[in-house]
């Protein structure tokens, strides 16, 4: 992590949980961290919790369901700090709605945030990379075991996370094929990482 001291991370669903925590750990190693939310007052108090250490958090606040938010974002980073080198994907809605009671307005609200953002996510944040010459960038797609398994309503979750999980397996999906998309870029000298996590139901109760 030495070599990102002084650079730029973004962070999105940076205001609570895994993704403070990683903001946070960012912030330590020295980074200018984004943190990207709709809560915008917790991450205001996160900041101030994390001034004095060697890098800072910059507040954002996005709901990131809307491409033209999260167009936003990207462009306040490139207007404000310059390059991208970390990003990390790691917002996302869980419903545990079974599929014939679905609201339609809350299912294009978790495919947008769980899919679409990821995806626009990662290409802006490549473009960022590129544009700022930021040969050793890395994006990192927080996922699940949801990714490769399907939860119904007797999946032990009080019911049935069948569109949480279809958003995570599509995010298996575009991680890969965005490694396949990023060999092309090797011959320029970029060499962007990308990684993808496979977390699940945590102790604290907190399933991602």
């Amino acid at each position: 992590m030495e070599r990102f001291a002084g650079r730029v991370a973004v962070v999105t669903g940076a205001s609570s949980g895994i993704g403070a925590q990683i903001a946070e750990d960012l912030v330590r190693a020295g980074m200018v961290v984004v943190g990207v939310a709709r809560r915008v007052d917790r991450l205001q108090a996160q900041a101030a919790s994390l001034a004095g250490l060697r890098g800072r958090l910059e507040p954002l606040q996005a709901d990131l369901s809307s491409t033209d938010e999260l167009r936003r974002v990207f462009k306040w980073v490139d207007d404000n700090l310059g390059g991208i080198s970390v990003l990390v994907n790691n917002a996302a809605i869980l419903s545990t709605v079974p599929v014939p009671d679905q609201d339609p307005a809350q299912s294009e609200k978790l495919i947008a945030t769980n899919v679409t953002a990821v995806l626009i996510g990662c290409s802006l944040g490549v473009d960022s990379m590129k544009k700022h010459g930021i040969k050793d960038g890395h994006i990192i797609n927080i996922n699940s075991t949801a990714g490769h398994r399907v939860f119904g309503s007797s999946g032990g979750l009080n019911g049935s996370a069948v569109a949480y999980c279809a958003s995570k397996h599509a995010t298996v999906a575009l991680t890969k094929g965005l490694r396949a998309d990023l060999q092309a870029l090797k011959a320029s000298g970029f060499k962007i990482r990308v990684t993808i996590t496979e977390l699940t139901i945590q102790p604290t109760g907190e399933f991602m």
